[in-house]
């Protein structure tokens, strides 16, 4: 069994697929407000105090996450904190975000800076070159992905590579990489991410992936917090292939992403947790909101 600790704001209802990604001319409607300035919001996440034996995450949209607990550094992944896919050219459709961007490149304070791979929601050029390099955040991920950071200014130094099935520590936490099947032949270099903390709690975000039957067995088992993607575009995972995952590796709690920004690709998150049960997983479907950290600890810790 486990607990999962929530911030006591009553859960939202958000509309996702407000936006037409086929008109250019409409305005984009934001499916949450923004709430709370960058600078705010960024100063909230450093000083927020987790509770010891538990990890607090927040989400930021897509596959970018904060995360941290009592000890650790402040760790990123795949943070896009711009809207530079909507110039992407070429397109018939909009690559728009519709939630705002919730901490402006120049005001992330991270310690870890993670890129499951190099597409560009994931490894974004323009936020990468905006952060501050003046600090001592280390910037981690996969061989393209370290093209895309040197490409963008980031030293040398601060650079860290990253194969499949390595792991690095980062004071007291650990980063190892995690297979993932690469979805286009842009990169081929995909991961996922598997962070493990002091107390052994254990949160694993799939990055993108597409699914092979072999999938499954190539992933961490048995993890605390499992976050995976459900979109079902550019041959990324859809709902029911997650959940035929999730049955299989047994994560204790599954949290779905990749499904709200790109008004062109977005999914609905509650078709994970239909799938979890058709399958008979034995996960807690979880999904996160804005704004908030979630908590989560396990059972009769504290």
């Amino acid at each position: 069994m486990e607990t999962t600790l929530e911030t006591a704001a009553p859960r939202e209802v958000y509309h996702f697929a407000q936006n037409d990604p086929y008109d250019r001319s409409a305005a984009i409607q934001l499916v949450v407000p923004q709430r709370i300035s960058s600078r705010d919001y960024m100063r909230s996440i450093r000083d927020f105090q987790v509770p010891q034996g538990s990890i607090a995450v927040w989400f930021l949209g897509q596959n970018s996450f904060l995360l941290k607990d009592a000890t650790s550094p402040l760790i990123g992944i795949d943070l896009y904190l711009s809207n530079s896919c909507a110039a992407i050219p070429g397109l018939p459709f909009r690559l728009d975000r519709q939630l705002p961007i919730f901490i402006e490149p120049e005001d992330l304070d991270v310690d870890v800076f993670i890129a499951t791979h190099s597409h560009q929601d994931h490894a974004d050029p323009e936020t990468i070159r905006r952060v501050p390099k003046t600090g001592n955040t280390v910037f981690l991920g996969p061989f393209d992905a370290v093209r895309i950071f040197r490409e963008c200014g980031v030293p040398a130094d601060a650079t860290r590579l990253i194969h499949a099935g390595e792991t690095l520590p980062f004071g007291s936490a650990t980063v190892q990489a995690t297979f993932a099947l690469p979805t286009d032949a842009t990169d081929l270099n995909h991961t996922g991410m598997l962070i493990t903390f002091a107390g052994g709690l254990t949160f694993y975000n799939s990055g993108d992936t597409a699914w092979a039957e072999r999938l499954p067995s190539l992933l961490p088992a048995n993890v605390d917090v499992c976050t995976i993607c459900i979109n079902g575009g550019f041959h990324n995972l859809v709902p029911m292939l997650a959940a035929a995952i999730i049955k299989e590796i047994k994560p204790k709690v599954a949290i779905p992403c990749h499904y709200d920004m790109m008004i062109n690709n977005i999914g609905s998150p509650g078709m994970l947790k239909v799938a979890l049960d058709i399958v008979g997983a034995t996960a807690k479907y979880h999904m996160l909101t804005y704004y908030e950290p979630w908590l989560y600890q396990r059972a009769g810790e504290s």
